[in-house]
């Protein structure tokens, strides 16, 4: 099975920001596919090919942003996706820590 790519990822490949991307999949000229009903996943075959297509000026502000903090978009998406769980797992910790403390 192909490996999709996040938005970051094709953002970086076409050479604009994520909010591009997602302004590229709303006019239909790129599809995206959503993971968990929140994440937008990319085929890397159909980026290369808009890539060709595509006629812009990039904006290098953006690209030199995206550039500085490409870890952030992951740690964000996981955050996030899993958000319940961490909250969950957080306040059982607390409240044991409580007992513990307590009794």
């Amino acid at each position: 099975m192909e490996r999709l790519w996040t938005t970051s990822e094709a953002a970086r490949a076409l050479g604009i920001n994520d909010v591009d991307v997602e302004e590229l999949v709303r006019q239909g000229r790129l599809t995206g596919y959503q993971l968990g009903g929140q994440f937008l996943r990319f085929r890397p075959s159909e980026v290369e090919a808009l890539k060709g297509k595509l006629k812009f000026r990039p904006n290098k502000a953006t690209r030199s942003a995206a550039r500085r903090d490409p870890w952030f978009s992951t740690v964000k998406d996981f955050v996030y996706f899993y958000d319940f769980y961490i909250l969950s797992a957080t306040f059982l910790a607390a409240l044991v820590i409580y007992l513990i403390a307590s009794g």
